[in-house]
């Protein structure tokens, strides 16, 4: 990364994509996205679809709710953690491979990072727009980046740090998944008293739901149809809401 970009995010010690293999336009995409900001990433290209053994679905998963596609995502999720853990990371950025950067990006991990610094409880940070849920102008304080919430965002771009991860594997050795990885993220983090902090404004948006990419894990929208339900969604929540909340 640049030396300017570096002086931005010097706390980030990784930054982590998840890709399939075969999906080669999405990783260009990615790569080309970090490119902007000169910004390179480690890839996580283990437990595609294909390489899901029955073991491996015995070992981490329970009940019969999930696709293939979404046993698959959760997977390269907890590698992403173990990577973390591993590493003994303070702050690892993980990346799903259909993210759009805003022109913001580097400012908003930036201020993300300069205000996790203080926190000393376990926490994980969500840099994107998530389902264009968006905290109340009301709750806004001037100069305030990061506002916990008892919601987590999609897990598209979010950072967190060893401690977090480790408890989020820990509840999974023990108990396994049985709800899409968002979700049982946001569940395992209630339960163990994770915090979860939304940075306003994000600085992410999420490929699959803005229309740019077909999405892989749910029953596919026509991306036209999908691109102005966002981009309503958008305009709705984040500022029609905002006028009276």
């Amino acid at each position: 990364m640049s030396i300017d970009v570096k002086r931005q995010i010097s706390k980030l010690n990784q930054i982590y994509v998840l890709n399939v293999r075969s999906f080669k336009e999405r990783r260009e995409h990615i790569k080309s996205q970090l490119r902007k900001f000169n910004l390179e990433a480690t890839f996580i290209f283990d437990w595609d679809p294909s390489k899901l053994d029955a073991d491996v679905i015995k070992n981490f998963f329970k009940g019969s709710n999930l696709s293939l596609s979404q046993k698959s995502i959760a997977m390269k999720h907890i590698t992403a953690l173990e990577k973390i853990v591993e590493a003994n990371h303070k702050f690892a950025l993980v990346l799903e491979d259909d993210v759009v950067l805003g022109k913001n990006f580097c400012e908003g991990v930036k201020s993300s990072l300069k205000e996790a610094d203080l926190i000393s409880k376990p926490h994980v940070i969500f840099i994107g727009c998530g389902g264009n849920f968006y905290t109340p102008k009301s709750d806004r304080r001037e100069g305030q980046s990061l506002y916990a919430n008892n919601r987590g965002r999609f897990g598209d771009s979010y950072i967190l740090g060893r401690e977090a991860a480790a408890l989020r594997l820990e509840w999974i050795y023990a108990n396994k998944i049985s709800k899409p990885i968002d979700n049982q993220f946001e569940y395992i983090d209630n339960r163990l008293g994770i915090t979860m902090f939304w940075l306003e404004d994000p600085v992410v948006e999420q490929g699959s739901k803005n229309g740019l990419f077909k999405t892989e894990l749910e029953a596919p929208l026509p991306k036209f149809y999908q691109k102005l339900k966002f981009i309503w969604e958008k305009v709705r929540r984040k500022y029609i809401y905002q006028l009276w909340r």
